[in-house]
C-alpha cells in the first residue's frame, strides 16, 4: 500500500528529512489527536518504507526519532515537482 501524499503527509515527510520525534512530526502535520496521526499517517509511512525509526528494535522508546528514507525522499521530491 502506498500512502497518499496529502498536505499533512507532505509536512510530515518534510519534517522527517532530519531526524525528529513523534511530537515534532505531530506539530508539523498540524494535528492534535495522537492516535489519529499514528494510525492514518505515521504507520502507513513506516509500512511503505518512506520513513524509518532511528531505534527500530524499541518502537516505544522515549528517545525514538523518525527519519526519511531514500524512498521517502523520492516521494517528497515528486510531490514538490507536481506542486510547481
Amino acid at each position: 500500500m502506498t500512502p497518499q501524499v496529502t498536505p499533512q503527509v507532505a509536512r510530515v515527510l518534510e519534517a522527517a528529512s532530519s531526524a525528529c520525534s513523534f511530537a515534532e512530526l505531530q506539530a508539523a502535520a498540524g494535528l492534535k489527536d495522537r492516535v489519529h496521526i499514528l494510525k492514518t499517517h505515521l504507520e502507513p509511512l513506516l509500512f511503505a518504507g518512506w520513513i524509518e525509526r532511528t531505534i527500530p528494535d524499541k518502537p516505544r522508546s522515549s528517545k525514538q526519532k523518525y527519519r526519511l528514507t531514500e524512498k521517502g525522499r523520492q516521494a517528497l521530491s515528486e510531490r514538490m515537482r507536481e506542486a510547481r
